[in-house]
């Protein structure tokens, strides 16, 4: 990690927490709560429209907008794109998670037109998921990934950048942010935070919020490494599954600078 990176993750954290900006989130309702409460441990308002009568008007006057397509309806189909289309034209940057586009047409079709349309600055997914948006062969079995390639996943990870013009977040073990020509590798997080519905969701909720402050690259690196060093933190504070939800969003709040950076794990490849 250079100095340059280092300096602004650390002023990405203080300016969020300094300018709370509103996060314009159309998340899957399985999620939700967590979503809000984790935008607002680390210095965001939330607001969690998704009506497709009120979210143009809402993402225009947001700092960010993330959207997430897990759990997908009619309607919250046509919020995300009437949102993203929006957010292009206030230049509001956007972040979407494509939660489980490995599973189903309906799911792949609306990222794609997403994607063609209103390209986000940030495109998150797991293993299985960029393969799958990236045309190459994924398995994976729901939302689960059932076998990874870190050193191939990369390679599509930065041609699918390079091809959006946007950064690519690759969530697993070890996470992947590229742009197409830097790439980072952090190795925070631990398992249990698989474990946990909604952890992933999360990490998206950062990546929007943190968005709304800085650049998409830093803004992707700041939150999943935040959230892998959050939930470090929780493991040693719990007990069960039950617990170590309430401590994460505990660790989310509490998280200072110097924790950060002294637990912090980054690699350049």
């Amino acid at each position: 990690m250079t100095p340059q990176l280092q300096n602004a993750l650390l002023k990405a954290r203080n300016d969020l927490r300094e300018t709370a900006p509103l996060i314009h989130c159309i998340t899957n309702p399985i999620a939700i709560n967590d979503c809000a409460n984790g935008i607002l441990a680390v210095g965001g308002k939330p607001i969690m429209a998704e009506h497709p009568d009120e979210v143009e008007e809402i993402t225009c006057i947001a700092g960010a907008l993330g959207v997430n397509i897990g759990n997908i309806t009619d309607a919250r189909r046509t919020s995300v794109l009437t949102s993203a289309k929006a957010a292009k034209t206030a230049g509001v940057p956007i972040s979407f998670d494509a939660v489980g586009v490995t599973c189903s047409a309906l799911r792949r079709d609306l990222t794609h037109t997403l994607l063609r349309e209103a390209c986000p600055e940030i495109l998150k997914g797991n293993d299985a998921e960029i393969r799958a948006i990236a045309g190459a062969h994924f398995e994976s079995r729901g939302i689960d990934v059932l076998r990874t390639n870190t050193a191939e996943t990369i390679e599509i990870a930065k041609m699918l950048a390079s091809t959006l013009h946007c950064v690519v977040l690759v969530t697993g073990k070890t996470d992947i942010i590229t742009n197409g020509e830097t790439t980072e590798l952090c190795e925070n997080g631990t398992p249990r935070l698989s474990l946990v519905t909604g952890t992933g969701c999360m990490v998206h909720a950062l990546c929007a919020s943190y968005s709304a402050v800085t650049d998409p690259f830093t803004a992707a690196v700041l939150a999943v490494s935040t959230m892998g060093i959050c939930g470090e933190l929780a493991e040693r504070k719990s007990e069960g599954l039950g617990s170590f939800r309430i401590a994460l969003l505990d660790a989310l709040s509490l998280l200072s600078d110097d924790d950060y950076t002294r637990l912090l794990q980054l690699r350049e490849v």
